[in-house]
This record gives structure tokens, sequence and C-alpha cells, in this order.
């Protein structure tokens, strides 16, 4: 048995099993990868890592599957393998998380695959299977299926997103991710279709649980700066890929890294030496090197566009954000300094919400003593960003 002191939840509690399993290189990896990405150069206390959001995903998992596991709702080795599950939830999260995830999308890679393949490919996940007889099937199953035990970690209320509010409104200092934990644990069940269900003596925790997660895109997942800076480390890492290295964005390369479990060296760290080699390398162009330089002193690209829309259709790639691209490119500002972007996030899905009242389940929207039919059920964001040196110029062009 071990504890761990983790600064929201104090103790967490660990068998020597899932002791051994979070000190596998693969899983130390995830303590030099950060929980929220680039927003440390927004909120500088946002350093903190996946590893400990991994662990306090696995602490709110082990006190709801407790709770279902007594009233006969999961048996003990469901409970088992939803704890091994949680824990290795975040296992394939690529470096700074989200920021250079679309490159390797476009390649056919996504963190989800690559998480498949740590837990089937990698020699120390292997043995160690093998030795405690795991069958890591089941751990898959559990992550990428649809079942009531899968809801507790995949779901629109899952222990993953409840931690991340909650940590990430910790270390960023914004309090708009502050909710009701342990009442939402306490009066939460999940259907066999991936449904929501609360006890109508929860509801108010669910509601501020949506609020928050809404307000918490806006402040800090989708904060303007952030999503600049990451689109601009998309931007260097593609440049590269182009001039000086077409093996940074190979699938193959990061494959060969899992099998020789290499992999566990592969986190924010080598995005800094990637960056540092390619800015003192003389196969580098200069306009490269700038755009690195301004990366690491925080001058970063400028929004010049920005809207904003809840619960209604925006066509990709259509309208103004095109045309205006178009009328800035006109306007010799170079294609390589603007950065479109168009974001159409899930807040929730109230089809798949019920409310257990009187000891039936009714659809949300039947429930009138709720704010939950009021909440938008999407958020989209249209940006144009454009490096900080061409901002006054793009700004007159756009207005």
């Amino acid at each position: 048995m071990k504890k761990v002191y983790d600064e929201i939840y104090g103790y967490i509690k660990l068998d020597d099993r899932e002791t051994e399993l979070i000190s596998m290189p693969e899983f130390q990896r995830l303590r030099r990868i950060k929980q929220t990405s680039l927003a440390y150069l927004v909120y500088p206390g946002a350093t903190h890592s996946r590893f400990s959001h991994s662990l306090g995903s696995f602490y709110l998992a082990t006190i709801l599957g407790e709770r279902f596991r007594q009233i006969g709702i999961i048996t003990d080795e469901e409970l088992t393998y939803l704890k091994l599950s949680v824990l290795l939830h975040d296992v394939g999260q690529f470096p700074f998380s989200h920021s250079l995830e679309p490159l390797y999308l476009e390649k056919g890679l996504s963190n989800k695959d690559l998480r498949a393949l740590i837990i089937s490919r990698s020699p120390y996940f292997r043995e160690f299977f093998d030795k405690e007889s795991i069958d890591y099937n089941k751990i898959l199953e559990i992550l990428n299926g649809s079942s009531m035990v899968s809801s507790v970690i995949n779901s629109d209320v899952d222990v993953d997103r409840m931690d991340y509010l909650v940590r990430d409104s910790r270390h960023t200092g914004v309090q708009l991710g502050n909710i009701d934990l342990y009442r939402l644990l306490d009066t939460i069940f999940y259907g066999s279709n991936n449904e929501i269900i609360i006890q109508d003596k929860g509801i108010y925790s669910l509601e501020n649980f949506f609020i928050s997660r809404l307000h918490m895109y806006q402040a800090v997942y989708y904060h303007k700066t952030i999503i600049g800076y990451e689109l601009m480390l998309r931007e260097i890492f593609k440049l590269i890929f182009e001039c000086c290295d077409p093996s940074i964005i190979d699938i193959n390369d990061i494959k060969n890294l899992v099998y020789d479990s290499s992999i566990s060296y592969w986190d924010d760290e080598w995005v800094y030496m990637v960056l540092y080699t390619y800015l003192h390398s003389s196969n580098s162009p200069e306009y490269l090197k700038q755009k690195i330089r301004n990366f690491l002193d925080r001058r970063g690209p400028k929004v010049v566009y920005e809207e904003i829309s809840y619960d209604k259709e925006v066509k990709e790639g259509s309208g103004t954000i095109r045309e205006l691209v178009d009328l800035l490119d006109k306007n010799q500002i170079p294609l390589s300094s603007i950065y479109p972007t168009e974001e159409k996030i899930k807040i929730l899905n109230k089809e798949k919400i019920k409310i257990l009242t009187n000891n039936k389940e009714v659809d949300v929207r039947n429930y009138k003593a709720t704010l939950i039919n009021h909440i938008p059920e999407t958020l989209t964001i249209r940006r144009i960003y454009v490096d900080y040196q061409y901002a006054k110029k793009a700004r007159e062009v756009v207005s």
C-alpha cells in the first residue's frame, strides 16, 4: 500500500499493483507533460501535470466505483479494471497535450491510438500484465467502449472532467471550475447507452458542473492567447517538418518509440529540445529561427477577428473566415503568419441526461425545475490570428 499526497484531495491510496503501474517509465512520462498545455503562458501557476490529473481521476473513480460495487451495480473485478483503466486513460497524451496532436492526427495517429499502442505493445506493460494476470483487452474495452463502466471515464459527466475542472481551476486561479464534487459523486448514475442519470437531489450540482465547464472552456481551455500560442507551435513544427526534418511528424517513428520503450522520453522537454536544436542549427532558415525566438520570448500571434456563438450551426470554412484570410493575403500579410481557427465545442448533450425523481427517470428536457435546459449545448469559437508584427496592419484591414 502506498499513499500519495495530492493538493486537491489529500492522501490518495494505491495498492501494490497500482503502485507498480504508476512507477513504470511510460506512466512517469506524464510528470513531464503539462495538464493544460501552454496555459502557463497566461496563468503562470498552470504547470501541473497529467500525472497528478491521472491520480486525481483515479481517486474519484475509486469513490464512485466503490459506491457502485456496494449497491451491486458492478462486480469486484469490474471495479479493479475500472481503477486500472482510469490510471491509464491519459498514458497516450502527446507532448504539450493537445497543442501538437492535430499534426499527428493528419498522419493518422490520435492520443487514443497511442494509448492503445502503449497499453498493448509496451514491453514494460506487457510484462506487468502477464505477471499480474491482467487482461489488457478489458482495459482497452473500458477506455474505448460505451458501457456503464466506460461512462465513468468517458461521458459528459465523468471523473476525467470532474478532476480537471477542479484541478485546473486551482492552478490557474480561475475560480469558475469550483464544483460540488462529492454531492455529484453521491447522486450520479450512468445508463447503458452513455446516459447521465442524476437523482433530483443532485440536480444543482449537475447544473454547477455544466456551467463551470462552459466558463472554463471560455476562460482557460480556449483562451485567445493560449490558443494563439498553440497555433504558433504547430506552425513551427510544420515548418521544421517541411524544411529541416521530415521525420519529426513520422508516426512510424513514434510507434517504434513504443516498441523499444523509448516513448517514456517523448514529453514536453522533447519539444523544447527540438526548438533549441533548430534555433541554433545552421540548416534552419532565418524565418523559422525568428518564429522560434518569438515563441520562446512570448511574442505570440494576436487576434484580429473573433466570433463566438452558442447552439448555432456554423458551416466549416465558410464565409467571413475564408474571405478575411484572402483579404489579409492580398494586403501583403504572409499566409505563414495568418492562423485561422474554428472550434465547435460540445458542452453537454441534453438527450443523454435523465433526472431520477419519485423512482422514475425523466428526460431533462421535460423537467422544468432545472437550469440545464438553458445552458447551451455547444460553443463555437471562430478566430483569425496574425503574427504580432502584422497585428496593427491586419486590424486595419479587417475593420
